[in-house]
């Protein structure tokens, strides 16, 4: 079988690469002997960290070529299907989609999130070309309600889950090993805290907030602060903010990590503060007690799902509304761990539930 691979690959985002490691993971799992071509934005990094064959996302006569040549074209994860990022890349996204099916391949739509989705030109446009792919599997059940509401119905549509937490997770002394290159000791206890640009606005309110949380962490708990960069360098730029408003000292994982050394480094934190969606999963799926401040309802919707605290970035949200719940979950971290384990084989059956979903509407 061959398979064609599109989604925000390429660009350098830690969680995005986890995804298509996951993808191409569970496909191998199915499939041992299954070609796999990743569009990309860096195709000569796709090929070389993943073993499989790339071309570049934005080369017409290549991309043609591969889809002719396919048997699926699979859009996996992330949340491809949507315009607030931009109407561009939802356009790119359905016009992949469009050509598969005018050359009569399979489409399946893989664990992703969908939406927001704004405009009645782009919503009608969506729900035409969602409607001739062969299946749909999303990562949450407000992914399931939102394109349900757009009016797509034709294809199965399942909820599974993110595909990420298939993912084998590395041994916690090689993320010893790398938080020691970065000059981090083990002394203390670790906080590890994922930040990302949101609406220019809300972020200063946001800052003193965080930046008052973890000076409590620190003071009370004895905290040591590690923050994480997902998509370098655009993360470096809040967290910049976030320390500049610090009292206490607090440091940088640099290193431009690959999925499975994000992994190994979040399995020593002993607790995660977590804007980035993966950041929060990579938590989880290591039992780590976290807590998520959502900047888009994907965050929203995992935290629901794990049943774990979470706070939309708003003007409600204070320094102190973020101590008590911080409060509350080290007082129970030891409860919170346990719990993580037991969702962790849910999530993780769920995902599986994706690739034999694929399996069965890929023939």
């Amino acid at each position: 079988m061959k398979v064609l691979l599109s989604g925000y690959y390429g660009f350098g985002n830690v969680g995005d690469e986890a995804v298509l490691q996951a993808i191409i993971q569970g496909l191998r799992g199915q499939y041992p002997r299954i070609e796999i071509t990743v569009l990309s934005a860096a195709p000569k990094l796709t090929a070389e960290f993943n073993q499989v064959r790339s071309v570049h996302r934005y080369h017409p006569l290549a991309v043609f070529w591969e889809m002719i040549k396919t048997d699926v074209l699979i859009s996996g994860g992330g949340t491809l299907f949507q315009n607030v990022t931009s109407n561009r890349s939802l356009l790119y996204y359905l016009l992949l989609v469009y050509i598969a099916k005018l050359f009569q391949k399979k489409v399946i739509v893989f664990a992703q999130g969908f939406g927001p989705l704004n405009g009645v030109f782009y919503r009608r446009l969506t729900r035409r070309i969602l409607n001739k792919v062969d299946l749909i599997t999303l990562r949450d059940q407000e992914s399931q309600d939102e394109i349900r509401n757009l009016g797509v119905k034709k294809p199965p549509i399942y909820v599974t889950a993110d595909p990420t937490v298939i993912l084998k997770l590395p041994p916690q002394d090689e993320g010893k090993r790398l938080l020691s290159l970065e000059g981090i000791s083990f002394e203390r206890p670790l906080l590890g805290i994922a930040v990302r640009r949101i609406v220019k606005g809300r972020d200063s309110e946001l800052v003193k907030a965080l930046a008052e949380a973890i000076d409590w962490l620190s003071e009370s708990y004895n905290y040591a602060t590690v923050f994480l960069l997902f998509e370098c360098p655009d993360d470096m730029a809040e967290t910049a903010k976030v320390i500049s408003n610090l009292r206490h000292k607090s440091n940088v994982v640099f290193r431009v990590c690959r999925p499975d050394e994000m992994l190994a480094i979040i399995s020593c934190f002993d607790l995660l503060i977590g804007m980035r969606l993966h950041a929060l999963i990579f938590a989880a799926i290591n039992n780590v007690p976290i807590l998520g401040l959502s900047y888009d309802p994907k965050v929203e919707a995992f935290m629901k799902s794990i049943e774990q605290p979470c706070f939309k970035i708003d003007g409600d949200l204070n320094g102190r509304v973020l101590i008590e719940a911080l409060d509350k979950i080290i007082k129970e971290k030891v409860f919170i761990r346990s719990f993580l384990k037991e969702k962790k084989k849910e999530l993780f059956n769920k995902a599986k539930e994706a690739f034999q979903l694929f399996v069965r509407y890929a023939r």
